[in-house]
């Protein structure tokens, strides 16, 4: 991987397959302009790096990466969580996942590892046996070995398709890559013969826990305007229950 500033444009502008002219025009520049930036005949202004870095929608780490190789200083911060300037990000995340209880709700990382979950979310986890994972890829696939998730080749096959758009997203990512070629080569998903039934207007998790069989769909949320790298990457996954007798589970519990 190169840290020219011109072959990270055009290693970019091939992974969001436009041309020269397409991504000009994006960036309201000339196609010559960029031919002459992607070359190194040109020198970017700060601000031409960051019109292009958006057009290409880069994540904020390979923006950074291409601002410093143009010569200029990182604009996003990548901050420790527990930092003090990331307060009101604990305090929403924390928020959130309370006010969702007694439903689960977690917050995972860009490499879906948990960072914090409520007590819905940690009887859950305990109740199916996977208590001790701290990553919702590890806790399906190990769900995927054993009979607790009645559908979960239908959950398979979207958890894979949002993971090949998040690799899209960050141009390539090797956990996430081997998580998604883990789930491709699952044994299940090798015998399954049919796709998800996306016919439905909801596509549940179903859960069976002995004599109780619990019902959950979720709804994912990330912050639009936190610029730190790492906690722009959180999401928050609030799950919901889909019939009565769920909500009687986690209501009752």
């Amino acid at each position: 991987m190169s840290n020219a500033f011109g072959d990270i444009i055009r290693e970019w502008r091939d992974l969001r397959r436009l041309s020269q002219l397409q991504l000009s025009l994006e960036a309201g520049m000339s196609a010559r302009h960029l031919s002459f930036l992607e070359s190194g005949r040109s020198r970017p202004s700060r601000a031409m790096v960051l019109r292009l870095t958006d057009a290409l929608a880069m994540p904020k780490e390979t923006a950074n990466r291409a601002l410093h190789s143009a010569g200029f200083a990182p604009v996003y911060p990548a901050l420790p969580f527990d930092d003090k300037a990331l307060e009101p990000v604990r305090n929403a995340v924390k928020m959130m996942l309370d006010n969702h209880a007694p439903f689960p709700g977690v917050a995972i990382d860009r490499w879906w590892n948990i960072t914090d979950a409520n007590h819905g979310a940690a009887a859950l986890f305990a109740a199916v046996g996977v208590g001790g994972s701290a990553n919702m890829l590890e806790v399906m696939l190990e769900l995927g070995d054993g009979s607790t998730v009645e559908n979960w080749e239908d959950n398979a096959l979207i958890i894979l398709s949002r993971l090949k758009s998040e690799i899209i997203h960050y141009g390539g990512d090797d956990k996430l890559e081997d998580f998604a070629d883990r789930f491709a080569r699952h044994s299940r998903l090798q015998a399954f013969k049919s796709t998800a039934d996306y016919s439905q207007a909801v596509v549940p998790t179903v859960l069976r826990l002995e004599d109780v069989r619990l019902s959950l769909f979720s709804t994912i949320a990330h912050f639009g305007s936190v610029q730190d790298i790492g906690a722009s990457d959180i999401r928050i996954e609030l799950m919901f229950p889909a019939d009565e007798a769920t909500r009687d589970y986690f209501e009752g519990g």
